[in-house]
Order: structure tokens, then C-alpha cells, then sequence
């Protein structure tokens, strides 16, 4: 059974911050289409550390690609460093109370694409309603 969502949503705060702080990249909840750089956002609620918050998992899977269509790894490792920065920098900002690193990156491969990418994921705590 997945939590509730008790905490306020910061879907709109995460993808127009990153969308605006790395235009060479494009993000979505949904799986952008062509072969540009792109990062597959995911946004999990989990449990309330205190009634005032929630934590929430942010997953980034990073997908870069060469001329050739192959992956470019250390580009796809390189957005999740900089997406990370970038949340972990925004911390504070509203409606997120905290962010730190849970895992990665780490190289994963995409049965469906046939190509790997980078993998990570933070942990949010943001205020509740």
C-alpha cells in the first residue's frame, strides 16, 4: 500500500526549478521523447517524520546519448550531479523543508531503450497541509 500524499506537492517547484536551471535538458513525470538529453522524474510519498512533514523520494533517471544514438554515461552521470546540486542548493525552498542524497549515481541499463543511463535518488522531506 502506498502512503497517502499528506504533504504539500512540490512536483511544479522541482520540474520548472531544473527545467529553468539546466535548459540543455528535458525533464518530465512522463518519459521524454527523442534523443536529447532528458531525466525521468519520480516522486514517491513515504512516512511523516513529524505531523508538520512528509518524506518523499525523488528518483532521477538521466539519459544521455552520442551522435550514434549509444549512451554518453559520463554526460548522463554529470545531469544527475547537476540536478542534485541543484535540489540539495533549494533545499529550504518551499514547499520542501530538507532534501539529502539517498543513492547514487549509479549505471543502469533500459531493456526498452536498449541503452543505460544514470540513476539516483533523493530524499525530500516537505511540509504537510
Amino acid at each position: 500500500m502506498t502512503p497517502a500524499l499528506t504533504g504539500v506537492d512540490p512536483s511544479d517547484m522541482i520540474l520548472d526549478g531544473l527545467s529553468g536551471a539546466l535548459p540543455g535538458i528535458r525533464f518530465g513525470w512522463d518519459m521524454p521523447d527523442g534523443l536529447q538529453a532528458k531525466t525521468l522524474l519520480t516522486l514517491d510519498p513515504g512516512a511523516m517524520p513529524t505531523p508538520a512533514s512528509q518524506y518523499m523520494t525523488l528518483t532521477f533517471s538521466c539519459y544521455a546519448f552520442q551522435a550514434d544514438g549509444t549512451a554518453d554515461t559520463p554526460t548522463a552521470m554529470r545531469m544527475f550531479r547537476q540536478c542534485a546540486r541543484w535540489l540539495l542548493a533549494h533545499r529550504k525552498t518551499g514547499p520542501l523543508v530538507d532534501a539529502s542524497l539517498q543513492a547514487g549515481p549509479t549505471i543502469n541499463h533500459d531493456t526498452r531503450l536498449g541503452v543505460d543511463y544514470a540513476y539516483g535518488a533523493v530524499l525530500l522531506t516537505v511540509a504537510a497541509r
